[in-house]
């Protein structure tokens, strides 16, 4: 019985512990995250200065857009693995399969005019809340290592391309040709665009090779 016990107490100071870090992470995430857009540039560029000194033997080694890839690619999986270790994809899963089955419902209530079906899929989008609710509280938690990462990763690309050296820095693109890292397109410079189509490709492979995040359909 006294086995049990320490095994028991054990467990709790462990998830205690890693509750206390990610708690620690997600404040330090979001701290950056509002220090980068209200706190004058002498944030963004110091934060940059440092991140260049951890960033520079992988951008050393290869063109500015590959680098990219493979932050990306370290980020992603790091990201994932997180999120894969802290969240309860059951109850993830439960949650998307659930609201995918409502909406469905919900749609052809609406279309056949059933108003008592109406109201009982109103009741049980209120028995609902407390499942999204928590999922909400979990994602969270990882959300803070992606913010605590991709925020001054994403300010150190802005200040690198904005160096003497590296302001001209040019990348082939599919259908536009070569452009000007640095110019826009709708609203981003082509930086930001190569960012996000690198990000979201390469966490959508790690998220299917890891089996994260993946709801079968209804």
């Amino acid at each position: 019985m006294s086995d049990n016990n320490t095994t028991e107490t054990k467990a709790k100071k462990k998830g205690g512990i890693v509750n206390t870090i990610q708690n620690i992470i997600l404040v330090l995430g979001f701290g950056i995250f509002i220090g980068s857009i209200f706190l004058p540039a002498w944030f963004r560029n110091t934060m940059s200065y440092y991140v260049n000194i951890i960033v520079s033997p992988i951008n050393a080694t290869m063109p500015f857009y590959m680098a990219v890839l493979i932050i990306a690619l370290i980020v992603s999986v790091a990201s994932t693995i997180i999120q894969k270790y802290t969240m309860d994809w059951d109850l993830y899963r439960r949650v998307m399969q659930r609201n995918q089955s409502y909406q469905k419902e919900y749609k052809e209530a609406q279309l056949s005019g059933n108003k008592k079906k109406l109201k009982q899929l109103e009741q049980e989008q209120l028995s609902m809340m407390s499942d999204q609710t928590e999922m909400t509280k979990q994602q969270m938690k990882p959300m803070g290592f992606i913010v605590f990462v991709s925020i001054p990763l994403f300010w150190w690309a802005y200040w690198y391309l904005q160096q003497p050296a590296n302001i001209g820095m040019t990348m082939i693109f599919p259908l536009f040709g070569a452009v000007k890292l640095t110019d826009g397109f709708l609203l981003f410079p082509y930086w930001v665009w190569w960012s996000l189509i690198c990000s979201m490709a390469i966490s959508s492979m790690v998220r299917k090779a890891l089996n994260t995040g993946t709801v079968a359909p209804s």
